[in-house]
């Protein structure tokens, strides 16, 4: 699936911001208590890094994967400097073998990036008994953004394949005229 443009458009996106850490989700922050205290996480599109920072922030280990060359680059320059132990890895995230030799985690987050939903049985493979899923994104298109489009938002149909995994908590929110929704499915 494409996400607001392809990996040329993020690249020249990325190589003009700032190399400085963003904030981290604040829902992310919220939602830590369902995840388990230490472990393996996977941010699956990791692009900006801002959470994968966070995260090892915590003490977890996080292992990165994205389809953007230059976020990854961002993230590595971010590893070095602030001595983090982040893993990353360059994926296709649209192919459908893209989850194939992935290893398990004890979490697995997708923040604003809109996974196809056939990937979603296979991806629950890789998240290990007790282990989380955590989605966050859009569920309307702002509007204040063009880049976004209706094939960029959530949908609750997106999720019929995780229908026998417990869905520990679901929020709709807003962040001013933006609006979002974030699940978290058990193992």
């Amino acid at each position: 699936m494409k996400y607001m443009g392809d990996s040329n458009w993020w690249d020249e996106r990325f190589k003009v911001r700032k190399l400085n850490i963003m904030d981290h989700e604040k829902i992310l922050e919220e939602d830590i208590l369902y995840f388990p205290k230490k472990g393996k996480i996977l941010d699956l599109a990791c692009g900006d890094v801002r959470n994968s920072i966070y995260l090892a922030k915590l003490g977890y280990e996080v292992f990165a994967i994205d389809f953007c060359k230059e976020a990854l680059s961002r993230l590595n320059y971010f590893v070095k400097n602030e001595c983090f132990k982040i893993k990353t890895k360059l994926m296709d995230l649209s192919r459908d073998d893209v989850f194939t030799n992935l290893d398990k985690f004890d979490g697995i987050i997708i923040n604003h990036y809109r996974l196809n939903p056939k990937l979603y049985s296979d991806l629950m493979n890789h998240i290990n008994t007790g282990g989380v899923l955590w989605v966050n994104g859009f569920r309307e298109v702002p509007n204040d953004n063009l880049s976004i489009t209706q094939l960029d938002i959530l949908k609750e149909n997106d999720f019929i394949a995780l229908g026998n995994y417990k869905l520990e908590n679901k929020k709709l929110y807003n962040i001013g005229e933006r609006k979002f929704i974030r699940c978290i499915w058990r193992k």
